[in-house]
């Protein structure tokens, strides 16, 4: 039992937050509405309000966060752009119409003018939902029957694609990919038809094609890792899989749902020069706002225009989200330049002084990241850059990065306390900031890494 004041840590405090959750598993199944967010090995943190680049607990403590929600938060907690915007579609129209409205128009017409290989949209609500809708569209598109996916990546929790993307070592293939271990329990058997291989490694996509010749739909990836720890692809390795998928004609899913308008305003497509045949969006997207989108060439698209393949929802493209994701876009569009220079500024601040603090102090470390997305890797021995899901899962002390983070939480800093999670910077982050994360690092290294 832990509590923070003025900076100081007092133990055998029980905080408004251990007693809110407590009072929380009474109702709600594991105290909250995400596993995720209420882990066993979670300091319990339960927050009342953001504000840019801090959030606040229910005792009013203020924390740095690095988490900016997984992901959404690209402008930082309460961006008034967003906001503004949001309540003018609520005061003056409405929440959710029930019809098709303008708002939608603009907005995919400013996706479109980010990814250039997307002619037709679709939204939803969840990087799930639009990642179900694209699996469909694939396997109707191409009449065939398999989706490549790789070790480590996540693609929401559908029966058509969840498998078990954190999987202990022994329980993946001796060879390059296998079929895919049940995400969860429930599943029946499924998900079906779902190959999975070895990240960053060609050969393993080129066996597997191989060996499923004329019968792969489809092979979707994250193009940077974000699910396994930050793995930006080996050079080459994206032009790889996309010459692949052509000379196999199965379409190339781009799972852009942490990437797209983080890593650049057109993603990581934009970032690396390499497009997909189908894109997913999400996170970024809505500055905090819950939408995904789904968009593709209206060739692919056509199955969807005619009918033939349902896509749909209640809340897919509502106003209120609409209007966050069009106040979101414009400030990619007007102010992409300088909002992607500060991002990757504050990332190498942030990923090179962690970098030299842990150097330094002589801890076993590697630290990755592509523009604001970072990982943290505290490893048993010295390494090289970890290249797949399995050498995170080999090289990675997950008990000391638990115990790291946690001194960290009660210094005012705030990451996830699992480093498959990565920490997320916004342009509410200052160097200021970074700066201050920076001396907690050290007075935490030199606490818990050195004892």
């Amino acid at each position: 039992m832990t509590q923070l004041t003025n900076g100081k840590v007092h133990e055998n405090v029980s905080t408004g937050s251990e007693r809110l959750l407590a009072r929380a598993r009474h109702s709600i199944a594991g105290g909250d509405n995400s596993t995720m967010r209420v882990l066993p090995y979670h300091l319990p943190l339960v927050a009342t309000r953001g504000e840019g680049s801090r959030v606040w607990d229910i005792d009013g403590q203020s924390y740095i966060d690095l988490n900016m929600a997984y992901g959404p938060l690209i402008f930082g907690h309460r961006p008034p752009a967003i906001l503004d915007a949001v309540v003018r579609q609520i005061t003056e129209s409405g929440t959710q119409l029930g019809f098709p409205a303008e708002v939608s128009v603009r907005v995919a017409e400013k996706v479109k003018g980010l990814f250039p290989h997307i002619e037709l949209l679709r939204f939803s609500s969840t990087g799930t939902e639009a990642i179900v809708a694209a699996l469909r569209l694939a396997r109707a598109f191409t009449g065939k029957r398999y989706i490549i996916a790789f070790e480590g990546h996540y693609h929401g929790s559908s029966d058509n694609i969840f498998h078990r993307y954190h999987a202990p070592i022994e329980q993946l293939p001796a060879g390059p990919y296998g079929p895919a271990l049940p995400g969860t329990m429930g599943m029946n058997g499924a998900p079906r038809d779902v190959l999975v291989c070895r990240w960053n490694s060609p050969e393993a996509l080129e066996q597997c094609l191989k060996d499923h010749q004329g019968q792969v739909a489809a092979v979707i990836m994250e193009p940077v890792m974000g699910n396994g720890g930050v793995i930006a692809p080996e050079p080459d390795f994206l032009d790889n899989v996309r010459a692949m998928t052509k000379d196999h004609e199965a379409l190339l899913i781009f799972d852009e749902v942490i990437t797209g308008m983080r890593v650049a305003a057109g993603g990581a497509q934009q970032r690396f020069g390499v497009e997909a045949d189908i894109t997913i969006l999400s996170k970024a997207l809505g500055g905090g706002f819950p939408i995904s989108a789904l968009g593709s060439t209206k060739e692919i698209m056509q199955s969807i225009v005619e009918g033939k393949l349902f896509h749909g929802g209640v809340y897919s493209g509502n106003t209120m989200v609409m209007a966050a994701a069009d106040a979101a876009l414009d400030e990619m569009h007007r102010h992409g330049e300088a909002i992607y220079t500060h991002l990757d500024a504050i990332a190498a601040q942030l990923g090179d002084g962690i970098d030299e603090i842990l150097t330094r102090l002589g801890v076993p470390h590697q630290v990755q990241y592509v523009g604001p997305m970072l990982s943290m890797f505290l490893t048993h021995d010295d390494v090289g850059p970890l290249l797949n899901y399995r050498e995170v899962r080999q090289n990675c002390d997950f008990e000391k990065f638990i115990r790291f983070q946690h001194q960290l939480q009660r210094s005012g800093v705030y990451f996830h306390p699992n480093q498959f999670e990565p920490m997320f910077l916004s342009t509410a982050h200052s160097h200021e900031d970074i700066a201050t994360v920076l001396e907690r690092i050290e007075d935490a290294a030199r606490a818990v890494l050195l004892a």
